[in-house]
């Protein structure tokens, strides 16, 4: 364990701040994935790949959302009937056509894109990327 960190007694989770609320256990992507179009796994499946390729992260799986963290969640997901949700978490504004929104909060601006398939992932994957080292400050 990280001794920055604070470990949950009951599922040995790790966060950055003690007794952080949270639901316990972390989920499955295959609960998440279920009754999906084939085109909305395979983006998924390819962003997965991506985030694993750079480092060991948790994956937190509940109901249509999936999230990915370091020591703070730098891309978060849901799972939609045709597409896949992305949140990238950054330290900058980005000036991309393919977010359809940017939200501001007082540590982070969160980068909202649609991605209905590998083509559209590739423009953002240098980004999640960008935000996995952000989030590791």
């Amino acid at each position: 364990m990280n001794p920055a960190m604070w470990q949950c007694p009951k599922c040995a989770r790790e966060f950055t701040r003690k007794n952080q609320r949270h639901a316990c256990g972390t989920g499955h992507s295959a609960d998440v994935l279920r009754d999906r179009p084939q085109a909305v796994i395979e983006v998924y499946r390819a962003i997965e790949n991506f985030i694993n390729n750079l480092a060991k992260v948790e994956t937190v799986a509940r109901d249509r959302y999936v999230l990915f963290r370091s020591r703070r969640i730098f891309v978060d997901l849901s799972i939609m009937q045709n597409a896949v949700r992305v949140a990238i978490h950054l330290g900058r504004r980005i000036d991309n056509p393919i977010f359809i929104k940017v939200v501001a909060d007082r540590k982070q601006l969160t980068h909202v894109a649609k991605i209905t398939n590998l083509a559209e992932l590739k423009h953002i994957e240098p980004l999640i990327k960008e935000a996995w080292q952000f989030s590791l400050a």
